[in-house]
């Protein structure tokens, strides 16, 4: 998107993935393959513990559309829907987790060189509204969080 400064939700993320990145202490064993027409598979088993828990996912892209889903375990399905630069520098993410109907979120997020906003919205009987405002380059930045 743009060279401004990282989204509020993604500070720290560089220095957290530094200490824990490749660090796993379970047994986890992942198979992937991918076509041509933009669809990724994935299947995976890992065991923690004594409890073994496993998923497949499906990634398909087209465009500046992104389709994914997951089935798991737990009986848990897990979509999400992303649109990139709908409107000029920004992303559209519809996520949405069953069975709990609720869990259901609406994401926009904007990029500029100096500025990057979010905004989140649940969907549920009473939503939230979560807006985000980091301002700054991408070594330093002023942010400011909000909620509804």
């Amino acid at each position: 998107m743009s060279k401004g400064p990282v989204l509020f939700a993604d500070i720290g993320k560089k220095a957290k993935d530094l200490l824990t990145k490749d660090y796993n202490s379970d047994q986890k064993f992942s198979v992937s393959t991918y076509s041509d027409a933009g669809v990724a598979l994935t299947s995976t088993a890992v065991k923690k513990g004594g409890l073994s828990t496993g998923d497949v996912a499906a990634l398909y892209m087209y465009k500046n559309t992104t389709f994914d889903v997951k089935f798991d375990t737990g009986s848990n399905i897990s979509t999400t829907l992303t649109f990139t630069d709908v409107l000029p520098s920004t992303k559209t993410i519809a996520s949405i987790k069953f069975p709990d109907y609720n869990s259901g979120k609406l994401e926009v997020q904007y990029f500029h060189d100096r500025a990057s906003f979010t905004t989140a919205v649940a969907l549920n009987q009473s939503p939230a509204i979560d807006v985000t405002a980091t301002i700054g380059t991408p070594n330093n930045c002023f942010w400011c969080r909000g909620r509804l």
